[in-house]
Formats: structure tokens, C-alpha cells, sequence
């Protein structure tokens, strides 16, 4: 046998660490890119793509939680859920009855992380909380670990549904 045919498994082991052997600062590069739009879709085949720029150009609330995991108080700054989602024609306030109310929504990060909101939790005609999707906090554009979208909900007492990284909403109908 020839040496270049030795050297042959070497090669193509090779090949392949560029993608397996990079850095955590190049990971969080590619998710921030990966994840620099947000996708929404609705029961009907409604699609809608957000990126950063047009979520920065809707109308923007300020919310204060109370984040337990951080013992911090944090003040978001994004878009109100209810808005995005009328964007997809979602039936909210007066028109949100009947079957409507059986509606959710599946949020869904870049890792897989996903969280389930009824409809009428996040319509401001039904609940007292407020939802939004954040790209800032505290007056900053969220980190890499966070963003750039990131689903905050006022009323829950532990951050389990904040959705890091959000990639997708799904609005769904049973």
C-alpha cells in the first residue's frame, strides 16, 4: 500500500473539523444569524416573516418583571404578541369567542425550547398580562444567549415559557 493511501482516512477526518471543532463565539455567530428573522404562521397558511428591523419599526412597550432566576428586575422593550398575531388576522378582542378561544400558540425557540400560549392569554381584551417579543432589555439589544427575540410573559412567576432565541410562533387551531 501506498502512503497517500494511509493518509487518506487522515484527509477526510480533516474535512470535517472546521465545522465540529468551532469556538463558542462562532456558535453564537451562526445562531444570531440564524435566528436574525421571526417566522409566524397561522392555521389558515398565513405566513409571515419578521426580521429585526421590521419588528423594530411596530409599535413598542416597556415591560418590568421580576426574573427569580437572576433575582434581577429586567425591563423589556419589544412588540406586543396580540399585535403580530393580528397581523395574521388571529381572532382577538370582540371577535375572539366560540372556537377562537380554543386557539393557541406554540413558541418555539432555535433550540427546540417550546412553550404553549392560549390565545386569550395573550389577547389584552381577556387577560391582565402582557406578552411581548423582546429585542432589548434593560435598554440593550438581548445577547446572543438570549436573542435577538426573546418571549416574555408579566404574569408568570417563574420564566419558564420566556422563550430564548425565539425562532418561530405557530398559531394553531384544534
Amino acid at each position: 500500500m501506498t502512503k497517500a493511501f494511509h493518509l487518506l482516512p487522515l484527509l477526510c477526518l480533516l474535512a470535517f473539523l472546521p465545522t465540529h471543532g468551532a469556538t463558542a463565539q462562532q456558535v453564537a455567530t451562526q445562531n444570531a444569524l440564524a435566528t436574525s428573522t421571526l417566522d409566524l404562521s397561522s392555521p389558515d397558511g398565513r405566513h409571515l416573516t419578521l426580521t429585526a428591523d421590521a419588528l423594530q419599526s411596530l409599535p413598542r412597550q416597556t415591560v418590568r418583571v421580576h426574573n427569580p432566576h437572576t433575582n434581577a428586575d429586567e425591563a423589556y422593550q419589544g412588540v406586543e404578541l396580540s399585535l403580530l398575531l393580528a397581523r395574521l388576522d388571529a381572532p382577538l378582542g370582540a371577535k375572539l369567542r366560540g372556537k377562537g378561544l380554543a386557539m393557541y400558540i406554540v413558541a418555539e425557540g432555535t433550540d427546540k425550547y417550546s412553550a404553549v400560549y392560549s390565545l386569550a392569554e395573550v389577547d389584552p381584551a381577556f387577560h391582565s398580562g402582557t406578552v411581548i417579543v423582546a429585542d432589548r432589555m434593560d435598554g440593550q439589544p438581548l445577547g446572543a444567549e438570549d436573542g435577538p427575540f426573546k418571549l416574555v410573559n408579566t404574569e408568570d412567576k417563574r420564566p419558564a415559557r420566556w422563550v430564548r432565541n425565539l425562532a418561530s410562533l405557530q398559531l394553531r387551531a384544534p
